[in-house]
């Protein structure tokens, strides 16, 4: 059975650290060949101390089992009402087995606990798969832009019945 745990700086260990740089690293070399584009992107460049800041200033999920990590995923507090989700990413061994969908389930409660309106991020509008399984999850597209080189699509999650929910922070992504 996967665990979800938060990290946290206590449980940080150098080896859960290098799973998670390693399994982002890997997810992140997929997205880039779905985008068919030569273009930089920041998860392909990150370091170990990037994942240990983020794990300090942000919140950070990893799932784990077997004390193995599987898949992380981060979120970034853009406001009272918007959390940011940026660098989900699995095992391309746990890939379709439900770690993602576990993980990203897990976030979004934690997000609701938290009292965000909504849980934004950006992807690939081509990248079809992942654009469905975003949907699938209950996520749909606000706006699209081509600041990054390719046509970026930023879905949201309504975790709360409002409608004037304030994006503007994530759009700036």
């Amino acid at each position: 059975m996967t665990k979800i745990i938060k990290m946290e700086s206590q449980n940080a260990t150098d080896e859960r650290i290098d799973a998670i740089y390693k399994i982002t690293k890997n997810a992140f070399a997929l997205y880039k060949d779905n985008l068919h584009a030569e273009i930089n992107l920041s998860a392909l460049s990150e370091t170990k101390k990037d994942i240990l800041n983020d794990i300090k200033n942000n919140t950070v999920y990893a799932a784990e089992k077997n004390d193995v990590i599987l898949g992380s995923l981060r979120i970034e507090r853009l406001s009272d009402d918007v959390a940011y989700l940026y660098r989900f990413a699995v095992d391309t061994d746990e890939r379709n087995k439900g770690v993602g969908k576990d993980l990203l389930s897990y976030a979004v409660e934690e997000c609701e606990k938290l009292r965000y309106a909504c849980i934004a991020l950006h992807t690939n509008s081509k990248y079809y798969k992942l654009a469905r399984y975003y949907y699938g999850m209950n996520f749909y597209v606000h706006s699209t832009d081509n600041s990054r080189g390719y046509i970026r699509a930023l879905f949201i999650k309504e975790l709360k019945d409002v409608t004037d929910i304030d994006i503007s922070c994530a759009l700036k992504k």
